[in-house]
């Protein structure tokens, strides 16, 4: 067996495709986002009678009624509670950004949240590469054999006290609960199939920084086009601040998971970052973003990276 030791360098999404919104699948008690139990939290409004249910409310008056009457959830009707951070609590606070008190949420299992093994064995079929012959992580589709197979597993549950909801400022904003820097779980790969841990190994080494030298090249280009500090120029700080930052012992590598890394760190070896049309001109094409980013406390973090170590048993 092969078990990963991860710590998250910057904040983690991974989302289960579940958006919630303000007042009826969340509240806000005190400075945590609480996620409400729909069985136990109907029974709550129900015996607190805060809602006649031979009237015809409209939407806005719901989310008014549940908001003046939030005290009468208990922790028990809630699924889980993450701290929020003041930028969020701005935007919920104001009435006229009604769009922006939705939450994409983090991958979760009744409220215990965890890292899919899905998402560890994407990274790594991505720092791999494809054999056209062969998946290195899976069954050779030429000759398909059952041992072949790769199995990884989830991480262990994660406590909810290392998350955060975050907004991620590559437009559209969008609300995030991310796991939280300096963040420690683990996963097991219980059978190697086609893996050559040697090989990965060698791959992690030159992956990663690989890809941020490239990510640094294409951002100092627009960068050099701002008439003022913007978005470029912030990311490009962030990527110089994180190679000059980044400490990693010779049995450590660089990792990107999840949601946020972008074209650059979900591509192969020698294939150009794809190019989409232009939403401006349509007879162009551009390039894909390249990333899904935070601010935390005035300061710039790009999602998805991890100091991964490996050790074989």
């Amino acid at each position: 067996m092969i078990k990963l030791f991860f710590e998250t360098l910057t904040p983690i999404h991974i989302s289960n495709g579940n958006q919630l919104a303000f007042n009826l699948e969340y509240i806000i008690k005190d400075e945590y986002l609480a996620k409400l139990n729909p069985i136990k939290a109907g029974f709550a409004m129900a015996e607190s009678k805060i809602f006649n249910y031979n009237h015809n409310y409209k939407f806005y008056e719901i989310i008014k009624i549940i908001e003046d009457n939030k005290n009468i959830f208990k922790d028990d009707d809630f699924d889980y509670q993450i701290y929020v951070e003041d930028t969020f609590l701005d935007y919920i606070n104001n009435e006229n950004l009604d769009g922006k008190k939705i939450v994409q949420e983090f991958i979760n299992s009744n409220g215990n949240f965890y890292i899919p093994g899905s998402s560890i064995k994407g990274a790594l079929t991505t720092i791999l590469n494809r054999d056209p012959n062969k998946n290195p992580l899976g069954i050779n589709p030429l000759e398909p054999k059952i041992d072949d197979k790769f199995v990884i597993t989830d991480s262990d549950f994660l406590d909810p006290d290392d998350f955060v909801v975050d907004i991620a400022y590559r437009p559209p904003s969008v609300n995030l609960i991310t796991l939280d820097t300096g963040v420690c779980f683990t996963s097991t790969i219980r059978k190697l199939g086609n893996l050559s841990v040697k090989v990965l190994k060698e791959k992690l080494n030159l992956y990663s920084f690989t890809q941020l030298k490239k990510a640094e090249k294409y951002v100092n280009h627009f960068k050099k086009l701002e008439r003022k500090p913007g978005g470029a120029t912030q990311y490009f700080s962030f990527i110089e601040k994180f190679f000059s930052d980044i400490k990693l012992e010779d049995d450590e590598y660089l990792i990107n998971l999840g949601f946020g890394g972008g074209s650059y760190f979900k591509i192969y070896d020698n294939v150009e970052v794809p190019k989409f049309k232009s939403k401006k001109n349509r007879n162009t094409k551009e390039e894909a973003h390249t990333t899904f980013s935070v601010q935390i406390q005035n300061e710039f973090y790009q999602l998805g990276w991890c100091k991964l170590k490996i050790e074989e048993e």
